[in-house]
């Protein structure tokens, strides 16, 4: 079913009438597909409408596909089947910004699939149905991508899904302490060589601590010093959603197979996999490929295998016969060095970074918000933030408490 502001939007426009709505959605309950789809079939409402109704009414830019050359390399950045089916076309990508092209934007379904299946802020413009689907007809049967698509051969590490904006993360760049020294140890370990001991490795902590860090780190280690060793990264979203697009495709066979010939797979926050019973069954299999012929799997979740209700028995059991380790948060020192690493390209005063580390503790990631708000004031302001200036932005946090004495 389509979002509820496409079909709310379509009454209160007056664009069909409610009667003829029903007769559509009754329609694709019945056949399936699309919306739209069903009130093209219908003759309620033909591609020029939703076109006008589109641009119009809700501002999407129009764009003549004709005028667009779109390399193989930015058509990889969505898949076949999620082309096909919902119609969108990746037009080109800047940092962590996605343009695409697609013949509805309100579509929830359509929006929930791109966020799924990219990494990217998703930016859409418009095109006409016929003009898209001639569009993937001519250009996803190319042989560049239709290579990309049937290849069954295993992912090179640089194909290996990590997004721009992480690669970022390495080992030089984390910061270690007593909360989390033996979860560096273990992943370092794991990206210099293989070992028993370490296979399956387990991390989990709470969010914003250091855990996708960690995997990327070893992707990258990887990477850096040329090791002969296929990896794979792969988000619970992007596993799942490979799963899917195999299923689809028929295509399940060689999924399996381009998944069980790589050397390290490293998968990030397993629990939403937990939650996909089809996603689980396929994952055993191939854990159970990886692991008997000896390679490595490392993964990630927000709490230890025990504690994940949905996560098979046997999967469970996998993961519990590894190594488990935890990051906690980081302590006083661990966070002055984390303030420090990050903010050695401008000069914050030390009373500045005790201040932060004192007031904010947990999350690695918010100590980074609020350097960030700091590191903003300094740009605009043209000036370095006083003590009574970062207290306040302590305090819009919520991180100080206000006495009340």
């Amino acid at each position: 079913m389509e979002s509820s502001s496409f079909i709310d939007t379509l009454l209160e426009l007056g664009i069909i009438a409610k009667s003829q709505l029903e007769r559509a959605v009754n329609y694709q309950w019945e056949k399936g597909g699309k919306l739209e789809e069903s009130l093209v079939r219908l003759g309620l409402f033909n591609e020029d409408t939703l076109f006008t109704f589109l641009s119009r009414k809700f501002d999407y830019y129009a764009v003549d596909l004709k005028e667009l050359k779109i390399d193989a390399e930015t058509l990889k950045l969505i898949p076949y089947w999620l082309a096909k089916r919902f119609l969108v076309i990746p037009v080109k990508q800047v940092n962590t910004t996605l343009a695409v092209v697609m013949m509805n934007p309100l579509d929830r379904e359509a929006m929930t699939q791109l966020k799924k299946s990219t990494y990217y802020d998703v930016v859409p413009f418009i095109a006409k149905k016929s003009e898209i689907e001639a569009f993937v007809r001519t250009n996803y049967t190319s042989d560049a991508v239709d290579k990309e698509i049937d290849k069954v051969t295993p992912i090179p590490a640089k194909l290996s899904g990590v997004p721009p904006f992480l690669m970022k993360y390495t080992f030089d760049s984390f910061i270690t302490g007593k909360c989390n020294d033996f979860a560096y140890s273990a992943a370092i370990g794991v990206a210099r060589s293989y070992s028993d001991d370490t296979n399956p490795l387990f991390i989990y902590s709470e969010v914003g601590l250091g855990k996708t860090h960690l995997l990327v780190a070893i992707w990258n280690y990887i990477l850096e010093h040329e090791q002969p060793r296929q990896v794979i990264f792969a988000s619970s979203e992007k596993f799942i959603n490979a799963i899917q697009e195999a299923i689809e495709a028929h295509k399940i066979k060689e999924f399996r197979t381009q998944y069980s010939n790589i050397d390290v797979l490293l998968i990030d926050d397993i629990g939403l996999i937990a939650g996909d019973e089809v996603s689980q069954q396929h994952l055993f299999h191939i854990f159970n490929d990886l692991f008997q012929n000896g390679k490595q799997i490392v993964v990630s979740s927000d709490r230890p295998p025990k504690e994940l209700p949905t996560l098979s028995a046997r999967l469970r059991s996998r993961f519990e016969g590894g190594l488990i380790v935890r990051i906690d948060p980081p302590d006083l020192e661990t966070r002055i060095a984390i303030l420090k690493f990050k903010a050695k390209e401008i000069n914050i005063p030390d009373e500045i970074i005790h201040l932060i580390a004192e007031q904010v503790g947990g999350s690695v990631r918010e100590l980074e918000g609020v350097l960030k708000e700091i590191i903003a004031f300094s740009k605009y302001k043209k000036e370095p933030p006083s003590k009574i200036t970062v207290e306040e932005m302590l305090l819009r946090r919520s991180v100080i408490r206000p006495y009340h004495g």
